[in-house]
């Protein structure tokens, strides 16, 4: 299961900067120690003001467990949207799919 996650920083003050900094390095720490998941692209924004995870986990429980956490842990700095993705590969036989019932 692949998730893409975007993020857009809501504004702080310089002391919320720093905590959101300390939690997100606790988060980060916390993803990189997980054998269940496997950070496939990470993207900021060159003006600072968001940015996009693509993470691939072996499971939907660990997705959607590590998802929660993080969401829950920075909701407070950040607006967090995270969604299931396909790659090409596993997305075409549904395009197809769908192509095929069109009129």
């Amino acid at each position: 299961m692949i998730t893409c996650t975007t993020w857009k920083t809501r504004p702080l003050s310089p002391e919320q900067q720093k905590r959101m900094m300390d939690v997100w390095a606790q988060v980060e720490a916390k993803e990189a120690a997980d054998t269940n998941a496997e950070r496939l692209g990470w993207y900021m924004a060159a003006d600072g003001t968001g940015g996009v995870t693509i993470i691939k986990y072996s499971d939907p429980e660990t997705a959607a467990a590590n998802g929660l956490e993080a969401s829950l842990a920075l909701g407070e700095f950040i607006e967090l949207e995270t969604k299931v993705v396909l790659d090409l590969d596993s997305a075409m036989p549904a395009i197809t799919a769908a192509m095929a019932l069109l009129p």
